[in-house]
């Protein structure tokens, strides 16, 4: 009985932990701050980021991290061929994710402070998103 009500502490303890990194992997975009269904997310330095690569959409977006947070993009099990491919930024741009691809993930590490944008080389700007960096 002892080993249950341990057990149960550590996991309320991993999951309160878990919703104070405030990513967010909703497609209707969650997180702190910000209206139009995004915000939030923001990661420190060396924190990493997750956003939500899905039928059409990027997720969420808006989204704000801290310079040298690392942002991840993950695509969600359904998800049709997408990329990503960055349009603007204050300094130079990371590596476009690529070929299209329906699974895995891409990452990249923002250093400049500033407003990024960037789209689905598929979709083009009915596809897009933008990331400030603080």
């Amino acid at each position: 009985m002892r080993s249950n009500v341990i057990t149960l502490a550590l996991g309320a303890a991993g999951v309160a932990l878990l919703a104070a990194c405030g990513s967010s992997t909703s497609p209707y975009g969650a997180g702190g701050g910000g209206g139009g269904g995004g915000g939030g997310g923001g990661g420190g330095g060396g924190h990493t980021t997750s956003l939500t690569v899905g039928n059409n959409f990027f997720s969420p977006t808006p989204d704000t991290v801290t310079a040298g947070a690392t942002v991840t993009w993950t695509w969600s099990a359904s998800s049709n061929p997408h990329t990503v491919n960055w349009d603007t930024g204050p300094g130079a741009l990371p590596s476009n994710s690529g070929a299209s691809q329906t699974s895995g993930t891409y990452q990249a590490t923002l250093t400049t402070v500033g407003t990024y944008t960037y789209h689905c080389a598929v979709h083009g700007a009915a596809m897009s998103g933008t990331l400030v960096v603080k």
